[in-house]
Formats: structure tokens, C-alpha cells, sequence
């Protein structure tokens, strides 16, 4: 489905997962700035809900896309669509992704596949095949990565063993596409209600957990500006600074022992969802 396509002077930005959560925010954020904006997201309620949404903004400019990105060929589904629609992004942020807590073992083998496809694999297909049109727009990348990247969470091996791969992964095809003009960014937030389970939890958890997360509507400012300004790592929020701070000065061993004693309540409970931007529904 496609909304006010043929305004040409706006430069178009690329959102996957664009639907709900971090993404529908970084997507308003991107229609404030007057960029037109591309939602690429799975085809459920929350497509059609931002798709109102966006239609009630005056002067709005968006199109979107429904597709289930770890679907066999669907990255060349999205390249055609643009193609056919003469869209040609100079932004792309590769938003999409969810991960899970708990014990290694409590959590089915399809999740972990499917999570280590799309926060990894899809990222880097879809990059792949927007490098012909951003050689050309000379605009930036956008990776949603994690503070937990340099944090080896115990009880969250595989998702933040994916979000360190997108960290590594951009600061790396930074120095690549430089010589491209190509910026590309890690954003690297720290705790996101993205839903209102998420919510529901943080309540229950009490004042530390509700001073250390965040809200979508909370980052997106500082994450569109630093995508724009072309910057290697975005910590949002002071919290999340001095997160990326003390993962860094602490020693390894103190802060593996520190982090598994603080997640230890994974090793009686269930695998629950922890943090969600795309959820995958088969």
C-alpha cells in the first residue's frame, strides 16, 4: 500500500519494522523532519494502525510494504517494490528484530533460528541489496543494535550474541563505506517498553527497573539526529551512557558474575520475551 508517493523533494527513509515500537517512532520522527518515509513491516494490525495514523498527519508523506522478512526471497520483493515505485531511500534503518531471556535450553530452536535471521541475516541482505541505490543517494544505514552488545548477558546468550554481531558488523562496514560516502550508525539503547506486557513487567519490578528503561518516543530524537550527523555508536540518554560506561571500565569476570547473579530469576521461570520490535507470527 502506498500514500503520497510522487513528492520527489523529500528524501526517503527506509524503515524496517517500522509498525510498532522503536520503529513506528523512529518512523513519526522521520515524518516530523518532513523525510517521506518507507514502512516495511509484516502485514498485521499494526501495518494498518500506522498506516491511519500517517494519513492523519497533514502533509505527510510515507509508503509501506507489507512482507514477513525471514520469508525466502522476500528482501527481493521489497528491492522490486521500490524499484517500481521509483523510490530510492537515502536513509535505510534496519530496525527489525525481537529476542527472548531465560535458559538456553527452554527456548524452541525455531526462535533462536528465526531471531539470528532477522536481526542478522535480513540486515545484512538488505544491505546488500540497497548498496547500489545508497551509492547513489550517498545518505546512511541505521542498525538497531543494543548496549547489551558489549554486555554477554547470561540467560540472553543468543540475543545479545545478535546484537553484538550488529555492532561489530556496523562499525566495520563503516570504515568500508566511507570511501562510498556512506555513513553507518549502531544505535545502541538500553532497556524498551515496546508493548504493554513490557510495561506490565517493568511495573512489577519495581522503581530501578522503571529509572532504567525508556520509552520508543524517548530516543528517536537523538537517533534520527545522530543517523543525519553520520555517527559510529548512539547510547541514548544519559543512563544508557554511563551503561556503555561501566561495561567497559569493569573487568570481564566481575561483570559476568555481576550480570548472571542479576538474572539468575531466568533459571526458575519460563522463556519469556524480553524485548520485542518485530514479532514473528508463522
Amino acid at each position: 500500500m502506498t500514500k503520497n508517493p510522487k513528492q520527489p523533494s523529500r528524501d526517503w527513509v527506509l524503515i524496517t519494522g517500522g509498525s510498532h515500537g522503536i520503529g513506528r517512532a523512529l518512523a513519526l520522527e522521520c515524518i516530523r523532519r518532513q523525510f517521506a518515509v518507507v514502512i516495511v513491516a509484516l502485514p498485521n494490525a499494526d501495518l494498518r494502525n500506522v498506516e491511519t495514523e500517517l494519513s492523519q498527519i497533514k502533509g505527510a508523506v510515507f509508503a509501506t510494504f507489507g512482507v514477513n522478512l525471514v520469508k525466502g526471497g522476500a528482501v527481493e520483493e521489497v528491492i522490486d517494490w521500490l524499484e517500481m515505485g521509483n523510490i530510492r531511500p537515502k536513509y535505510l534503518i534496519n530496525n527489525a528484530g525481537f529476542g527472548r531471556g531465560g535458559l538456553f535450553e527452554n527456548t524452541r530452536w525455531e526462535e533462536y533460528r528465526t531471531m539470528m535471521q532477522l536481526n542478522n541475516q535480513v540486515m545484512v541482505d538488505l544491505t546488500y541489496a540497497m548498496l547500489p541505490i545508497l551509492k547513489k543517494t550517498k545518505g546512511g544505514i541505521l542498525n538497531m543494535s543494543s548496549v547489551e552488545a558489549t554486555l554477554p548477558l547470561p540467560y540472553k546468550s543468543v540475543y545479545t550474541g545478535t546484537k553484538a554481531f550488529v555492532f561489530n558488523y556496523s562499525l566495520a562496514l563503516r570504515q568500508e563505506f566511507k570511501h562510498h560516502n556512506i555513513s553507518v550508525t549502531a544505535l545502541c539503547p538500553g532497556p524498551v517498553i515496546t508493548n504493554e506486557d513490557g510495561l506490565k513487567r517493568v511495573k512489577a519490578m519495581g522503581t530501578l527497573a522503571k529509572i532504567a528503561v525508556t520509552m520508543p518516543e524517548d530516543l528517536a530524537s537523538e537517533a534520527i539526529s545522530g543517523m543525519i550527523k553520520g555517527k559510529d555508536i548512539i547510547h541514548p540518554g544519559v543512563l544508557v551512557k554511563f551503561m556503555a560506561f561501566l561495561g567497559i571500565v569493569i573487568p570481564r569476570r566481575v561483570k559476568l558474575n555481576v550480570l548472571e547473579k542479576m538474572f539468575s530469576k531466568y533459571r526458575t521461570e519460563e522463556a519469556e520475551e524480553v524485548e520485542e520490535m518485530e514479532t514473528i507470527k508463522k
